[in-house]
């Protein structure tokens, strides 16, 4: 047998090996990407909550190291209750609010403040006479309450609500959401500026015939302010992802829509080098790539946009090398419906994206970067019961060996309580009676409520205020 000139065949070889280097580098760029950046490992789990409907909607990170959370708990048994807690750096409960009366009262977003105190938004359903308001309250660093707003209609509200809030730069506040108790339409998006102590300066709202919401809202370096949600009285049809930006007085100054001709929502928007970054859902790509990320310049043009697997992303962050992380949900017929956590580089590209189990359905509500390479994750998770859910936290540290793909649900499960040896508080009575107690600091009583029951409520109850973007 003949073999022909070794020289030739080396010449082969070499060039074939090139011509495999290349396509790697171009074709399978996103597969690389893939094996390189590795994703992070569980460094511990924990979920919080009652036998029954718990939640966490949004986390923030505490000046001590520790976190602030808020959502909901049926923990009372008063339906669903306004609940904030915070942990410590590994987790474990130090304090905890529970604020709410016979009606559904729920916190969405939470936001640690210039004095080390928090800010929560939310909706409540027991506070005045009709549907749900806008609630606000103002917490020190220990959790007791300083101040609580509601706003709405003025005898009676027909719904209305508040998704997320931000410093306002000048000692205040600055709260979206949505309101039917005003505007031109169902529902409209809804700005509201207070002073910091949450008495209200101005509020405007915008939107069209049809349903319009705010979901996020930032504070601009020129002053002002961007709103993000969903709008249906503009675009291509059905909802589409929706921009607005106002000056610091709140007179518009533009607005962008993004989407097709089916649904789009945006869920968190953030200021970033050179412009804004909206994360949100789609429904007018490939289906099996709903979380979408879009880029764009301070004007709202947009520069890029990208896809990736899963069916709805509801928190963005910068991480500290320029990239983000974003929090969502993955849907499969297989595994049933789990949260999920992308980083994507500064251009949006995705270097990981984590799927995380539980033993029943989760979703991702917040992620956040503590550190380099280091990230804490919140969300709501069914662990064994079909009839409730509870809060859910996790950590993640280091890169996770190659090949490991997917954490599996929770190490550590606190039950009832959520404090373990610790002095909880949890605000007695009604509303009022709560707001009063706590503002004459009796909320400093240890409480256990270990055996109180609350109303069955499942995830779907509190995904139905979503209007079905987190379906």
């Amino acid at each position: 047998m003949k073999f022909g000139n070794p020289l030739k065949i080396l010449c082969v070889i070499i060039f074939i090996a090139f011509i495999s280097c290349f396509s790697s580098l171009f074709i399978g760029s996103a597969g690389c990407a893939a094996s390189v950046d590795a994703s992070p490992a569980e460094e511990w789990s924990k979920s919080y909550g009652g036998p029954y409907g718990d939640g966490v909607w949004s986390l923030a990170k505490a000046s001590d190291g520790g976190y602030v959370l808020t959502g909901y708990t049926s923990m009372l048994g008063q339906g669903s209750d306004l609940w904030l807690f915070k942990v410590d750096g590994s987790g474990n409960a130090v304090w905890q609010k529970i604020l709410g009366g016979s009606g559904e009262d729920a916190g969405y977003y939470v936001r640690e403040v210039s004095d080390d105190g928090y800010v929560v938004t939310g909706s409540t359903a027991s506070l005045g006479i009709g549907e749900e308001r806008l609630w606000l309250l103002k917490m020190d660093k220990n959790g007791s309450l300083q101040w609580s707003r509601v706003f709405g209609g003025f005898v009676s509200s027909s719904g209305d609500g508040g998704w997320s809030l931000d410093e306002s730069g000048d000692g205040g506040y600055i709260v979206t959401g949505y309101t039917q108790s005003f505007g031109s339409g169902k529902k409209d998006l809804w700005l509201l500026k207070t002073d910091g102590d949450g008495e209200l300066q101005w509020e405007k709202a915008f939107g069209g015939r049809e349903d319009d919401v705010g979901m996020s809202v930032v504070r601009t370096g020129d002053g002002g302010y961007v709103a993000a949600g969903r709008t249906a009285s503009f675009g291509k049809g059905g909802d589409d992802i929706w921009l607005l930006k106002t000056d610091s007085q709140g007179t518009e100054e533009w607005n962008k829509t993004f989407g097709g001709k089916s649904d789009d929502a945006a869920f968190q928007v953030i200021e970033t080098d050179g412009g804004l970054a909206v994360v949100g859902r789609t429904e007018s790509g490939i289906r099996d790539k709903r979380i979408i990320l879009i880029k764009t310049d301070p004007a709202g043009q947009k520069l890029w946009d990208r896809t990736y697997q899963g069916s709805s992303g509801t928190s963005l962050q910068r991480t500290s090398d320029g990239g983000f992380i974003i929090a969502g949900r993955l849907d499969s017929e297989k595994t049933g419906r789990d949260a999920l956590l992308i980083k994507t580089d500064s251009d949006g590209r995705e270097q990981w994206s984590l799927p995380i189990s539980a033993e029943g359905d989760g979703i991702g509500t917040f992620a956040l970067e503590i550190a380099d390479g280091a990230y804490v994750f919140a969300g709501i998770a069914n662990p064994s019961r079909s009839e409730a859910e509870d809060a859910w936290l996790r950590k993640y540290g280091a890169a996770r060996p190659e090949g490991e793909a997917e954490a599996n649900f929770g190490n550590e499960t606190v039950k009832g309580t959520i404090l373990q040896g610790s002095p909880q508080t949890t605000p007695q009575g009604s509303l009022l009676g709560s707001l009063q107690d706590s503002l004459q600091g009796s909320s400093d009583a240890a409480e256990n409520v270990q055996n109180l029951t609350g109303s069955r409520e499942n995830l779907s109850k509190f995904e139905k205020i979503f209007k079905d973007e987190l379906q």
